[in-house]
């Protein structure tokens, strides 16, 4: 039996909805752009109104939703110059909160 896929979390559990999202670029040490799962935390993420974060650690990861029923969203904290920052993986999209 096929289980259909669900919508977005978007909204709920703390995930930011798609209004307030800022969608980033993924790098490398090596400043080239690569795509990275959600099991592995970019180096660096960059997005035009953000400018670039140079990522020093990760301290936390949540899941939320599962991935065979497509809502798979994971939620990173992240140390950026020594603030605490969120970062979060949805649908193959790196997005920061537009707040931040």
């Amino acid at each position: 039996m096929a289980i259909p896929k669900r919508k977005s979390l978007a909204g709920t559990c703390g995930i930011p909805k798609e209004q307030d999202r800022i969608y980033v670029k993924t790098f490398d040490v090596d400043g080239l752009e690569r795509v990275y799962p959600p099991s592995a935390v970019p180096k660096k993420v960059s997005a035009p109104s953000l400018g670039a974060w140079e990522i020093q650690a990760s301290s936390s990861r949540r899941e939320f939703g599962r991935e065979i029923f497509g809502n798979l969203c994971v939620h990173i904290r992240v140390t950026v110059k020594g603030r605490q920052r969120d970062l979060w993986w949805e649908h193959g999209d790196w997005f920061v909160l537009r707040d931040e």
